[in-house]
């Protein structure tokens, strides 16, 4: 297949990108802005999706066989700030994607990445969420996400284009930023391994349960997906794991001695105690298994950080 992957330079589409190649695919990816140095796994071209004329010249250009839409603003606390330019990207992007598919003549499996966090505010009787809960959006991030699922279901059927949507709950790995929870856990922890921090670890509210895959489990799905995928699917474990047992662990893989500090900066409380999914769609369905544990997955992004860490030092 010949593939366009929006949002190739962040963390998921990076790991998208290097499975694509792996699997034998032509991946172009598209970045908001190309940086010299930049070590490029695939051909690269500069993408702002806000701009509909870009839009059509990139898929004009590459004829993609499969858009796999991944650029968007997906940091919830930006996305409440910043709400036009969010609109702008997630929902205006997404349209003046496909608006260019099908203006190329179509024919183009177009899989929309957008979140778990559609579901919103749910009950406990809602678990595990299956795809056809109700969305109920909570903030502007999963808002926008909803509102670019319905850019993609209008388009679906339009010359030939074929829309799935993809709603991965929570992912983490080696090259995660440390705006996300997991990754801020690990990098505080390699900190203190290297010197650079007293042995002290600031958290937020560790009483919060979620469903957490391997970033390399999740882009796999998402080639299943694009190749005989339809309609909407959940990527997850099937399981919640609380912020608590990912401390826990990520402190055990670290071998430091620390004390746990609650952060009034880190500090939110919770509307939802405990989300996690139910995959069984994409599991029966496309075949696909989750193929790396939680403590693996953990381990690899201590080791990032440790391995970044070293090397800025």
């Amino acid at each position: 297949m010949r593939a366009l992957v929006t949002g190739a330079c962040g963390f998921a589409g990076s790991y998208l990108v290097r499975h694509l190649r792996e699997a034998g695919d032509a991946v172009v990816g598209t970045c908001l802005r190309l940086q010299e140095g930049d070590s490029a796994d695939c051909e690269r071209r500069a993408l702002d999706i806000c701009d509909e004329a870009q839009c059509r010249a990139v898929i004009e250009s590459v004829q993609p066989d499969v858009v796999y839409h991944l650029a968007a603003i997906t940091f919830v606390p930006n996305a409440e700030k910043e709400f036009q330019a969010t609109l702008a990207t997630n929902v205006g992007g997404t349209y003046n994607l496909l608006r260019a598919c099908r203006e190329a003549g179509g024919g183009v499996r177009f899989v929309f990445v957008s979140s778990s966090e559609v579901y919103g505010r749910i009950a406990p009787q809602d678990l595990p969420l299956s795809e056809q809960q109700p969305l109920r959006p909570a903030n502007n991030y999963s808002m926008t996400k909803a509102m670019a699922e319905m850019v993609a279901q209008r388009f679906h059927g339009q010359a030939g284009i074929q829309s799935v949507i993809a709603r991965p709950f929570n992912h983490t790995g080696a090259g995660q930023e440390a705006l996300f929870v997991a990754s801020s856990f690990a990098k505080q922890l390699a900190q203190i391994a290297k010197g650079l921090l007293p042995s002290v670890i600031e958290v937020g509210n560790l009483e919060a349960q979620r469903d957490f895959s391997d970033v390399r489990d999740i882009v796999r799905a998402y080639r299943l997906i694009a190749e005989s995928g339809e309609g909407v699917y959940n990527l997850c474990s099937g399981r919640s794991v609380s912020m608590q047992t990912l401390l826990d662990t990520l402190i055990t893989l670290s071998g430091q001695q620390v004390s746990v500090e609650v952060s009034a900066e880190r500090y939110r409380p919770l509307d939802v105690p405990e989300i996690y999914g139910d995959s069984s769609r994409l599991r029966n369905g496309l075949g696909w298994e989750p193929r790396h544990s939680l403590e693996e997955t953990l381990e690899s992004l201590y080791r990032y950080w440790l391995d970044k860490i070293s090397r800025l030092s």
